[in-house]
């Protein structure tokens, strides 16, 4: 067939042709639709599930011309026919805003029936309820969703947060049993509640609430958000640290610290630099944004160079140590000092240093990965 020639029509070479006889594959490929690049994105082996006939009628469906419709067209919509097709397209629903999000090709993966119940529940006239209205609700089926939007805990103005569709990631007996934990009652575990608690299961919030350390004031800033990226063995690992009853480590106990995993913890915790009491200002929770490689050999660098440990930012420990080496020399070979007075008079590293690679080409006029030695022009120094 001639129509091989045509790149658009070559994903559809796969085995699954042989579903279909000569016949029927040459109706389908002259199909003038093909022609239009909206239909194209269909032109996919699971096209060979459907008969020419059907194949027709889809396609010549008016609805298409509409914009709104067309994020439909993709190939998941094999796995429907004609009559599914054309009664899901039809729904008057699609003429409120409020349902158009509904429109991704995930709605093939219900039927028409199962589409109409879901547009049809009374509660989506409740605003809100309606930031639920986006496509992976198609991952759950009628029952579950009703049962989610019945739950009288939604009167409840601190669970309204949870409203967003990342509750279809959960089914509806995980909704019921995060939203009835007791533990919500305590004001010091609601800043928890916002949609990203669906990342976790009913048994693991539940774990991690009923954690004893809690109890312990020094800990309560942990109880952000920012806690559900971490599992609850994580969480419990992290809190039975002994560190935590020394002091200097306690600035360290905000919600950064869940951007890092117990293992990460414990080598910043165990680090033999904390021994040294000029560089305890380090310790400040920015600290979990630095890779650890860096701070060894970066330290050592700028002790190299007579600048003193006292001097050192965690913002500069953020570049990495070779080219920080070029910074350092850029700067020593073109009489810049490294260590400056700020506007109270006091000695502190050169600003330079705490400036990311963009600013320091954008600002001071440094390409960093590009210096050559007394080449560049240098922009101004900040005091």
């Amino acid at each position: 067939m001639k129509e091989w020639k045509d790149a658009k029509f070559q994903p559809l070479l796969t085995s699954n042709i042989w579903s279909r006889n000569a016949k029927e594959v040459k109706e389908i490929l002259e199909i003038k639709e093909w022609e239009d690049a909206k239909f194209q994105p269909l032109l996919k082996s699971n096209i060979w599930h459907s008969n020419v006939k059907e194949v027709k009628e889809i396609l010549e469906m008016k609805e298409w011309e509409d914009a709104k419709f067309q994020p439909l067209l993709t190939s998941n919509i094999w796995h429907s026919n004609v009559k599914e097709v054309k009664e899901i397209l039809e729904m008057k629903e699609w003429k409120d805003a409020k349902f158009q999000p509904l429109l991704t090709s995930n709605i093939w993966s219900r039927n028409a029936k199962e589409v109409k119940e879901i547009l049809e529940i009374k509660e989506w006239e409740d605003a809100k309820f309606q930031p639920l209205l986006k496509s992976n609700i198609w991952h759950s089926n009628v029952k579950e969703v009703k049962e989610i939007l019945e739950m009288k805990e939604w009167e409840d103005a601190k669970f309204q947060p949870l409203l967003t569709s990342n509750i279809w990631h959960s089914n509806a007996k995980e909704v019921k049993e995060i939203l009835e934990m007791k533990e919500w009652e305590d004001a010091k575990f609601q800043p928890l509640l916002t949609s990203t608690i669906w990342n976790s299961n009913a048994k693991e919030v539940k774990e991690i609430l009923e954690m004893k350390e809690w109890e312990d004031t020094k800990f309560q800033p942990l109880l952000t958000s920012n806690i559900w990226q971490s599992n609850d063995k994580e969480v419990k690992e992290i809190l039975e640290m002994k560190e935590w009853e020394d002091t200097k480590f306690q600035p360290l106990l905000t919600s950064n610290i869940w951007h890092s995993n117990v293992k990460e913890v414990k080598r910043i915790l165990n680090m033999k630099e904390w021994n040294d009491p000029t560089l305890i200002h380090l310790l400040v929770p920015s600290i979990f944004n630095i890779s650890l490689k860096n701070v060894r050999p970066t330290i050592k660098l700028f002790n190299d160079y007579g600048i003193s440990n006292l001097y050192i930012t965690n913002r500069c420990l953020r570049r990495n140590v070779n080219l920080q080496r070029k910074l350092l020399q850029y700067l020593v070979s073109n009489n810049i000092e490294l260590v400056v007075e700020n506007k109270k008079g006091e000695l502190q590293l050169n600003p330079i240093f705490n400036s990311s690679n963009s600013n320091l080409k954008n600002k001071y006029n440094i390409d960093i990965k590009n210096i050559n030695k007394g080449e560049e022009r240098y922009g101004r120094i900040i005091r």
